[in-house]
């Protein structure tokens, strides 16, 4: 299917592309096109100042047309193969990309989840009847959590204001 539009009304009209089974109108259109699509790469080369080539194979046994030269697209297809983009390796780093976009979003998800289950700890605070909606295990375990890790956090921060009011009292009694 091919969407296009006329460049005078800008409306969209539908082309449906399909198989030409009459052998001879297919190779006349076959001709046709090649020679459009050649003429197109050589415009494209011309006016972009590019490296292309085209290679094309019309049945399984018949030679490949070539454009420009069989030369220049060897050329062409050898820097291509040479570009670190297409290398094994580059798919390889394509590969280790992904996996470290996988685990920033696990962890991103994993501060959403702590974020959540926060939230809901606070609502609980100020609503007794806040957990009875829950049905969720995994969410009653993840507020537990939550609650034990305030409550360390907490600890923490108590035990280490004694210490400041300890070091203060020592200081002032020898002054």
């Amino acid at each position: 299917m091919y969407f296009c539009c006329s460049p005078n009304n800008m409306t969209r009209s539908m082309v449906m592309y399909q198989f030409i089974e009459d052998e001879r109108v297919r190779n006349l259109t076959m001709r046709k096109r090649k020679a459009s699509l050649m003429k197109k790469m050589s415009e494209l080369k011309i006016l972009c100042d590019v490296d292309a080539c085209l290679v094309m194979y019309e049945t399984d046994d018949s030679p490949p047309d070539v454009w420009p030269s069989p030369s220049e697209a060897h050329r062409v297809i050898q820097r291509f193969n040479k570009s670190p983009m297409w290398s094994p390796n580059a798919l390889q780093d394509h590969s280790a990309y992904l996996q470290k976009q996988i685990a920033k979003m696990k962890k991103q998800l994993a501060k959403e989840k702590e974020k959540n289950m926060k939230h809901l700890m606070v609502k609980c605070l100020f609503d007794e009847n806040a957990l009875r909606e829950v049905n969720n295990q995994e969410v009653l375990d993840g507020v537990r959590s939550a609650i034990d890790s305030e409550i360390e956090a907490i600890d923490d921060m108590i035990k280490e204001a004694q210490e400041k009011a300890k070091k203060k009292m020592v200081f002032r009694t020898f002054f």
